[in-house]
């Protein structure tokens, strides 16, 4: 599994939680993990929206086959705008890679029954239709903010980039979930990977895709 880094101060957030879903009595009972972090990978959200998007396409690919070379039998990433890529990567390691997005996706309307959430992403995640396209077909509706309500999704990731997580921004995420009130929305998916880092435990309103990724990767690993 590996993840490009979203905040150098908290890099394992992601491991933490398949140590914490592991059902695991003892160390031999946890699941060997490769991690490979690579800060070099070029902005994603970038390479999207200036149509470049060969330059984080090859540090993708190749951050994927280190992993596979390393010996992982599947691959996981715990980077929603990096999915805009998932087929490039999957054809360039010959393992699994699982799709955090879907799997978000079938999670909602198998598992708990939505049919329309609001998405908070970065803009190109927004731009790229990353969700959107998976989860339409799918028959769940997404909601994206406005460009006002974009642009303040966006000053709070950059924030948190910096390692800025105070209750200031906090409450600008909870005004911003208060603005799809009135679009019926059923929860949010706080889909960039920096959003739930400001809170510290899960909340009624959020779906994490990397706890839904989580689950699967365990899932997997242990063959249930």
């Amino acid at each position: 599994m590996f993840w490009e880094g979203w905040d150098r101060k908290q890099p394992s957030f992601f491991y933490q939680k398949i140590i914490k879903l592991t059902p695991a009595q003892k160390d031999q009972d946890h699941i060997a993990t490769l991690i490979y972090s690579n800060p070099k990978i070029p902005d994603r959200t970038q390479s999207i929206l200036n149509n470049q998007p060969e330059k984080a396409a090859s540090s993708l690919e190749q951050s994927a086959r280190i992993l596979e070379a390393g010996g992982a039998s599947f691959i996981v990433i715990p980077c929603n705008t990096a999915h805009f890529w998932i087929d490039q990567i999957r054809q360039a390691v010959t393992i699994p890679v699982l799709d955090m997005i879907e799997e978000t996706a079938l999670y909602l309307i198998q598992d708990i029954g939505l049919t329309k959430v609001g998405l908070l992403a970065t803009l190109g995640t927004i731009r790229a239709n990353v969700y959107q396209e998976k989860c339409e077909k799918l028959s769940l509706e997404i909601i994206t903010p406005t460009d006002e309500i974009q642009q303040q999704v966006m000053n709070v990731i950059l924030e948190i980039k910096k390692g800025n997580k105070g209750e200031t921004l906090q409450e600008q995420i909870v005004r911003i979930r208060e603005s799809f009130q009135e679009k019926g929305i059923q929860k949010l998916i706080l889909g960039c990977t920096e959003l739930p880092l400001l809170f510290d435990k899960q909340t009624e309103w959020a779906i994490d895709p990397m706890d839904v990724l989580a689950k699967a990767a365990v899932k997997k690993a242990l063959n249930l």
